[in-house]
């Protein structure tokens, strides 16, 4: 289903969206390509969270355990609202595989738990700096399958996975691999914000130029070549690494939001196509003067789009 944003915005909200991105043309772009970007950034991001209090929430609690995946032992933060439901929603953070971790988006999915009354569980992962994206995916995996097999011990029956940008890749890497050799019990939904499921580059990410907001949209291409230089010869075009050619039959209700601004917005339409073909239960937002990584910009598409991605979780899970 398509979901049409005229349904769901004001004109003048998308105005105001359109009033914001004439100042971000102005704004250096982030090069995701450039691997000294991402380690000194992670090395900056390491030193203030090492001095800076965690984001606390009056609503919402916060804990963290750690588990073992292939890279190491590696942390999850659980954010619980004061009423949880049964479901838990699993999000991998974005920064094109290679930058950020589970705690800069505590505030962010502290929001998401009190809206949609989920528990959300955010790891962390192998960055891929190293330009090996095959021990991210096979973290991702590896988180994945523990919290399927722990859902009862984490207080949940139902699980919601996604993310964004890399993160919604991660997630949709996780599913294919696993359902290709056990059942997927207990999981419900898969949510995406921004997604790349097309690591060899969708059509609008390789017409795209420098001119695209927030990212530089040909370092974002030269980013993918980088990471899947190191994988086997064909990998690209699997569907273990470029989920979006997986059959997806079985999968769960998928809603899958994109920005029309967004260089990789293909990636979206492209999956959705897919998912919806095989079972007929997906849903796609494209949002109007949308850029990549809208959803964090302060504006009200953002906040209309979170609120409606919390109210379809809900719907889901608890209808």
């Amino acid at each position: 289903m398509n979901i049409d944003p005229m349904t769901i915005f004001e004109r003048s909200e998308i105005a105001s969206a359109h009033r914001l991105n004439r100042i971000l043309a102005y704004l250096p772009r982030y090069h995701t390509g450039r691997r000294p970007n991402a380690r000194l950034l992670n090395a900056l991001i390491g030193i203030g969270q090492k001095f800076a209090p965690s984001v606390q929430s009056k609503d919402v609690s916060l804990s963290a355990f750690q588990i073992t995946v292939p890279s190491g032992k590696r942390e999850v933060r659980l954010l619980r609202p004061p009423a949880p439901g049964s479901a838990i929603f699993l999000h991998f953070h974005g920064g094109a595989w290679v930058l950020g971790n589970a705690r800069l988006d505590d505030r962010w999915n502290a929001s998401i738990a009190s809206k949609a009354d989920v528990t959300v569980a955010a790891p962390d992962f192998h960055l891929a700096t190293d330009d090996h994206l095959d021990r991210t995916i096979d973290d991702a995996v590896a988180v994945t399958e523990w919290i399927l097999d722990h859902l009862d011990q984490l207080g949940a029956k139902t699980l919601f996975i996604g993310g964004e940008s890399s993160g919604a890749h991660l997630a949709a890497c996780s599913l294919v691999r696993l359902a290709a050799r056990r059942p997927l019990n207990g999981l419900c939904g898969f949510l995406s914000f921004c997604g790349a499921f097309d690591m060899a580059g969708s059509d609008s990410l390789k017409q795209a130029d420098g001119r695209s907001l927030i990212l530089d949209a040909p370092s974002a291409l030269r980013n993918l070549e980088r990471l899947t230089a190191t994988l086997p010869a064909g990998a690209v075009h699997s569907p273990e690494v470029s989920p979006y050619l997986a059959d997806l039959s079985g999968m769960p209700p998928a809603l899958f939001i994109g920005g029309a601004l967004d260089p990789i917005r293909d990636d979206s339409q492209k999956i959705y196509d897919r998912w919806a073909g095989c079972n007929g239960n997906a849903t796609i937002l494209i949002v109007p003067e949308a850029p990549h990584g809208f959803e964090r910009l302060p504006t009200r598409l953002a906040d209309k789009t979170l609120a409606y991605a919390c109210e379809w979780m809900k719907k889901v899970a608890y209808a």
